[in-house]
């Protein structure tokens, strides 16, 4: 049940979005930059984590417009990183480092978390690793539900204090 509502919160999504890209070239050249960058993450994070932020962070677009608001920078870089099913990176991690380039472009203060947790394995005495990537606005975190994020040990903050 709880994979069938994500699916239609992401569809929610695109059509919320279709509008403004039916009526705005800037917004689907602004999402077709964001989905290139979305391909080109899985080569950027071959490099350890700190070399590949700070390659985010110094990417700025040159673009004849300025970015959108900060909520529609943030949906289109949702609907970018949803688009990307082939990508070899989980949908946690394209959407919380496009939103991160994007909004740090905008000025925006959100860091990235990155967290690990057990997770049950193939039987009760097997545990599995997981990890998740999500934005925090100060410590509250940034557009994510409770439940994606809640149990997580953080590993690692971008920027880091």
């Amino acid at each position: 049940m709880a994979a069938l509502l994500t699916r239609l919160r992401h569809l929610w999504l695109g059509v919320q979005l279709l509008p403004g890209l039916l009526a705005s070239a800037q917004q689907r050249q602004l999402l077709a930059e964001m989905r290139q960058l979305g391909r080109e993450l899985p080569i950027i994070l071959k490099q350890p984590i700190p070399q590949a932020m700070a390659e985010l962070e110094m990417m700025r677009g040159e673009r004849p417009y300025p970015l959108p608001s900060e909520s529609k920078t943030r949906q289109l870089a949702d609907l970018a990183a949803l688009l990307d099913r082939r990508s070899p990176l989980g949908l946690c991690l394209r959407r919380s480092l496009l939103r991160y380039r994007y909004l740090h472009e905008l000025d925006v203060p959100v860091t990235v978390l990155f967290g690990a947790k057990f997770a049950l394995g193939e039987s009760p005495d097997k545990k599995n690793i997981t990890g998740h990537a999500w934005l925090v606005s100060g410590e509250r975190p940034y557009h994510e539900d409770d439940e994606n994020w809640q149990g997580y040990t953080v590993m690692l903050r971008w920027p880091q204090e």
